[in-house]
């Protein structure tokens, strides 16, 4: 595990703080705060009527008091983008590549349409294509390239899923869906593309079950 709850000791507290937690995780260079949670107690609205002179206080059943800030939450953007991206970046061996992992729902890309060979019909269908998922998605076109360095680009952008247009797309109306991480393909056709890339990229179903998905559509079809 990379992350773990910590509780502040008493010197390392705020002046102002009761409690404070820390949410941490493992970088490179140690354990580092990603994000900090503190009980701040009456001491902000305290010093605001100390020195405006306006009174803070509640009444509650007679009682007279200053309210308490219990939960202050602090998360630092950029600590965030390191933690995604150091859980992301990999060296695969294997495909002699980097590949960034990322979630889904955090790719930048979303997916990537390559048609297999530079003809008018490939290249008119995968316009087709990207038109349609551009409605939804943020999709880039490639075809320059061996198909192998395509989807190597793609990987290391962290592109979840690769989109081909092949000779049987143009006579079944069908593609392939390539998976960034494990690199299987599955064959869908195109009427149902935009509905299942919603449901790979909302992990509404997962790639490993999303060939059962596809079947069991054809099925009822």
């Amino acid at each position: 595990m990379k992350f773990r709850i910590r509780q502040h000791c008493s010197d390392e507290k705020s002046h102002y703080a009761i409690d404070t937690w820390d949410l941490e995780y493992k970088f490179p260079m140690g354990w580092r705060e990603l994000q900090g949670f503190a009980n701040r107690g009456n001491f902000d609205l305290s010093q605001h009527q100390k020195f405006s002179g306006e009174k803070m206080e509640i009444n509650e059943n007679g009682k007279t008091f200053i309210p308490h800030v219990v939960c202050e939450p602090s998360l630092g953007v950029e600590r965030a983008f390191l933690v995604f991206m150091f859980d992301s970046y990999f060296q695969d061996i294997n495909r002699n590549n980097i590949i960034l992992k990322l979630n889904p729902k955090l790719s930048p890309i979303k997916a990537a349409v390559f048609p297999i060979v530079k003809q008018p019909e490939y290249e008119e269908l995968s316009e087709k294509i990207i038109k349609d998922l551009r409605k939804e998605f943020k999709v880039a076109y490639d075809k320059t390239g061996s198909i192998g360095r395509r989807y190597s680009r793609n990987d290391e952008i962290g592109t979840p899923y690769c989109i081909t247009i092949d000779e049987d797309s143009i006579k079944n109306k069908d593609v392939t869906i390539r998976d960034r991480d494990s690199t299987k393909q599955i064959r869908v056709k195109i009427s149902d593309l935009r509905d299942i890339l919603r449901k790979l990229i909302n992990q509404e179903i997962l790639f490993k079950d999303a060939g059962k998905f596809v079947e069991t559509r054809v099925k009822e079809e």
